[in-house]
């Protein structure tokens, strides 16, 4: 019968569930389970559903059990830097901030008179915006906010539901890298961070491995799932390291980009990247399966397709993702261009087509009014941008030959043609659902099923498929990055004038 695992993976904008089998050889996936994950906007403040999400992997979990029998392992893994506060009884102190929350719009700059971010960077090896955890902590201190003062214990996301699940209290390694908590190992809470920002070091949990098993399932969980045997297992908490693990053959020397609402691209090496120039590119440390370590850069990408289809969906239009990349296809002429980093497309709400149209006057472009040129204009911009930040990590020395392109937006051919256009290279693209990917194949790592991480990525290369693009119209695709460029610095000049 093989090994079953279950992993439930939730992103920013949905969660899936999958139930894997491994049969010696292979891993195939019986079955994939998606859930809505949507944020509750109260006007006063903005939330994640916690509890709607605890209770799609219990339904899964219950589901999976009664048609397959039940798992051998389950694994949680989330986006990063989301956390809660439990007080001495194992109670929530608050519902779960979204990190788009607009009380930490100012606390970066509160920060910047505590601690320069240069520094910061030396001691984490993380360049915090304002959806990372820290500066959300920091926001109870520059309000004078009780709750942080009340809290026993802070667990980021997936350790979160798993506590729910099992009752243990601990953090996984991976997950607590996106918190900008940890220190330049990528292994241990930073005492010297904590102690600068008030943060009081109580809240911190042991950091664990991921593979490492937390615990059997709670009696009142068994019984609601029919899981009497299944163990939680650490699986690899943060979502982008997830499906990083779980590329097939991926080494050193081999960028990967992982294109989802944000873009997390970057490579894999044994140790962290912290100097000068990887500090001026914008490049990020995290931790990675095995202790490896990820640097990566990360922005804002599928967010503004999300972000264009809530726009038309408020005025009466709902379109699916086949119907935009096909308006996108039926443009023939050239586009303006927009920086997805830009300070104008940070906050959720409001007319997106308008935003991109005072970009666009701002820094000298023509103005749009056609649907498709919007769409198009955004797939392009994005597909820029990771050429833009292909080139920093040139730059900065950390040098890659072949490209991977994983996750959700793989499913989107012509952003992948147009990626690989903007780098005028070979892009290896696929494995839509990589994240639950990685979950899986961390539990049997874990488990003792594969030896190393080698053999896991030589397991998941047996099971799953990349397609392959050569890059097309290469010469005006070198000429659209050149003026791409500057748009990039026009925008930069505005801002600093600002």
């Amino acid at each position: 019968m093989g090994k079953r695992t279950a992993a439930a993976d939730i992103g920013a904008s949905s969660g899936k569930m999958a139930l894997g089998v491994y049969d010696g050889n292979k891993l195939s996936v019986e079955e994939y389970r998606d859930f809505e994950n949507r944020p509750v906007n109260i006007g006063a403040a903005l939330y994640w559903d916690l509890f709607s999400l605890y209770h799609s992997i219990v339904d899964g979990l219950a589901y999976f059990s009664g048609k397959y029998g039940e798992p051998d392992t389950l694994g949680i893994d989330t986006w990063g830097a989301t956390y809660g506060l439990l007080d001495r009884q194992g109670r929530l102190l608050e519902p779960v901030y979204h990190y788009r929350d607009k009380r930490t719009s100012r606390t970066l700059q509160d920060m910047e008179r505590v601690m320069d971010m240069r520094e910061l960077f030396s001691l984490t090896g993380c360049q915090c915006n304002r959806t990372y955890t820290l500066p959300q902590l920091y926001s109870y201190v520059t309000e004078e906010n009780p709750a942080l003062e009340n809290a026993d214990t802070m667990l980021l996301l997936p350790d979160l539901l798993g506590y729910f699940l099992t009752g243990v209290k601990n953090s996984e390694m991976t997950i607590a890298g996106t918190s900008c908590l940890m220190d330049t190992t990528q292994e241990k809470w930073s005492r010297e961070v904590a102690a600068r920002f008030s943060i009081p070091e109580r809240i911190y949990t042991e950091i664990v491995d991921p593979g490492t098993v937390k615990g059997n399932l709670s009696e009142r969980i068994k019984l609601e799932t029919g899981c009497r045997k299944t163990k939680l297992m650490a699986a690899v908490g943060h979502d982008t390291a997830s499906a990083v693990a779980a590329i097939p053959n991926f080494g050193p020397e081999k960028l990967y980009i992982s294109v989802g609402t944000n873009i997390n691209m970057g490579v894999e090496r044994e140790q962290v990247f912290v100097n000068d120039t990887a500090y001026r590119k914008g490049l990020k440390n995290t931790g990675g399966i095995h202790r490896r370590k990820i640097v990566y850069r990360d922005f804002s990408a599928c967010w503004h397709i999300n972000e264009y289809r809530r726009t038309k969906q408020e005025g009466g239009w709902n379109l699916s993702h086949e119907e935009m990349i096909r308006m996108a296809e039926q443009v023939k002429g050239e586009v303006p261009w927009f920086d997805a980093e830009a300070d104008l497309f940070v906050d959720a709400g409001g007319d997106f087509c308008e935003k991109m149209n005072r970009y666009f006057k701002a820094t000298g472009q023509r103005q749009l009014t056609e649907e498709g040129e919007f769409i198009r204009s955004i797939y392009e911009s994005i597909a820029l941008k990771t050429r833009f930040y292909g080139d920093a990590f040139q730059e900065a020395g950390l040098n890659f030959g072949e490209i991977n392109v994983i996750s959700g937006g793989t499913r989107n051919d012509l952003l992948m043609q147009m990626i690989s256009n903007a780098f005028g290279s070979t892009v290896l693209a696929g494995m839509p659902y990589a994240t639950l990917y990685g979950n899986l194949l961390t539990q049997l790592y874990g488990m003792g099923e594969v030896a190393s991480v080698e053999e896991m990525r030589e397991l998941s290369a047996r099971s799953f498929h990349m397609k392959v693009y050569e890059p097309e119209e290469t010469q005006k695709w070198r000429e659209f990055y050149e003026m791409y460029k500057e748009i990039i610095r026009k925008g930069e000049r505005l801002k600093n004038k600002s």
